[in-house]
């Protein structure tokens, strides 16, 4: 069971990540999570970077409403404002 990236879009403020959700009482081929208001990326981070980040950034956003048991069913919204300064490790602690 896992949360899987399948694919990823960037737009210009936003970005379209698609998952699969088999996990616990979900089971989603295709569930849609939408990034709102994303900054310009630093140009510090190559797009393989951007891309990573963003995979790391929506993973941990899903996985924390699925503890929460409230993961939207048909997809959801997040804001991306920080996601640039978003840090996988931060997540460990919650």
């Amino acid at each position: 069971m896992a949360v899987e990236v399948l694919a990823l879009k960037a737009q210009n403020d936003y970005w379209t990540v698609e998952l699969s959700v088999f996990e616990g009482v979900y089971r989603k081929e295709r569930y849609v999570v939408r990034v709102v208001d994303v900054p310009k990326a630093p140009s510090s981070l190559s797009d393989q970077d951007q891309e990573t980040r963003m995979k790391e950034f929506v993973l941990d956003q899903v996985k924390r409403h699925m503890r929460r048991g409230s993961l939207p069913p048909t997809g959801m919204q997040v804001e991306g404002v920080h996601v640039w300064d978003y840090e996988a490790d931060e997540v460990k602690s919650s």
